[in-house]
């Protein structure tokens, strides 16, 4: 794989979350379902990629985790885990993140139905208390 900058990080975030209220709409929920997460990782993958300093070799740990499908793991690397405690205090939000952190890499092989879908895609993009509004604070 070739690098990738922080720049096409939060263009391809982008794209994935709209991506998955395309099909969404279209009622294809499952893929919905598994680009909303993967909206949500790169989106995470953009704050770190903030973090890398110029002209330094990050810590080992670090690197290898970036390349993870783990959104806790990820929110680690971030070093976002005190404003997650801080934003968590909100119920909604709390709930968006705890629907957030079911999806997984393996997605991919699930069946995912309309309710499953609509509990991501209100987790992902709500406008007041949505993951992805929060995570785009930070990148």
């Amino acid at each position: 794989m070739s690098a990738i900058s922080r720049d096409q990080l939060r263009l391809l975030a982008q794209e994935k979350i709209d991506d998955a209220n395309l099909l969404y709409d279209h009622g294809r929920y499952s893929n919905a379902y598994y680009l909303y997460g993967y909206g949500v990782e790169f989106a995470l993958k953009a704050r770190i990629a903030k973090r890398f300093l110029q002209d330094a070799i990050p810590d080992r740990a670090v690197v290898r985790d970036v390349f993870v499908h783990d959104i806790e793991k990820l929110i680690r690397v971030a070093d976002l885990i005190e404003e997650l405690k801080v934003e968590r205090q909100s119920y909604g939000f709390g709930i968006n993140w705890a629907t957030v952190t079911t999806w997984s890499e393996e997605s991919r092989y699930e069946s995912v139905g309309i309710v499953g879908a609509t509990a991501m895609r209100h987790a992902v993009t709500d406008a007041q208390e949505g993951v992805f509004q929060w995570l785009t604070r930070f990148w």
